[in-house]
């Protein structure tokens, strides 16, 4: 049986003054909720998890962590108004920790056993291009521009924008090998990288979520 949330006070309220908004998406009326005279019920980190939707999402994110916005949107088929207003009450009450990456904000649980290192690769090997050139340098234990672009089919110009923002990350190091440019795996990388991969199947599967409407 589909599970659905109870009607706040504040919105009953409302549509009783305001009937025409009855055909308004309940999305578009979420923002509405600061006006706090209105009476609805205060969520905080002892009742935020009160939600099943909420539970479902945080869940969903322990199980699949570092995942963007629009990600957690495709996976978890819920509209964009109700997954953003739920991650918002999330992070609110502090269980979602929020980590920008390349204009986009990944999702990890608070509490989460991961260091800031393992969060960026695993962000980074959640990207199809990032993951392969990742993966050719430590198999290779090294590659210049030109072998990347060869392997993976980009041009040069796309590799070098990519392991240049790894090397930002401290994920690659480069070294300058006559007129070329080697790009190897930090020994830290090298390393977590190997952890990564022995607690991960080669082609991560995501755990579905439920579709609760």
């Amino acid at each position: 049986m589909q599970e659905i949330d109870p009607i706040p006070l504040w919105l009953v309220l409302l549509l009783s003054v305001f009937p025409q908004l009855a055909a308004a998406p309940i999305e578009t009326l979420l923002p509405l909720k600061a006006v706090g005279y209105l009476g609805y019920k205060r969520i905080s980190r002892k009742n935020v998890l009160d939600s099943p939707r909420r539970l479902e999402i945080l869940s969903f994110i322990k199980t699949n962590p570092g995942l963007h916005f629009r990600e957690l949107l495709r996976e978890m088929s819920l509209t964009r108004g109700t997954l953003g207003y739920h991650v918002e009450r999330l992070q609110s009450a502090g269980l979602l920790k929020a980590v920008k990456r390349k204009g986009r904000i990944h999702y990890f649980a608070t509490g989460s056993p991961y260091s800031a290192e393992k969060e960026a690769l695993i962000i980074a090997m959640g990207n199809d291009t990032l993951r392969g050139i990742i993966t050719q340098i430590s198999l290779n234990r090294g590659a210049h521009t030109e072998e990347l672009a060869e392997e993976s089919g980009l041009s040069k110009a796309t590799v070098y924008t990519h392991v240049k923002y790894l090397e930002r990350q401290g994920i690659v190091t480069s070294e300058r090998e006559g007129r070329y440019v080697r790009y190897t795996l930090t020994d830290d990388y090298f390393r977590i990288l190997a952890e990564y991969t022995h607690n991960r199947s080669p082609e991560p599967a995501r755990v579905p979520a439920e579709n609760t409407g």
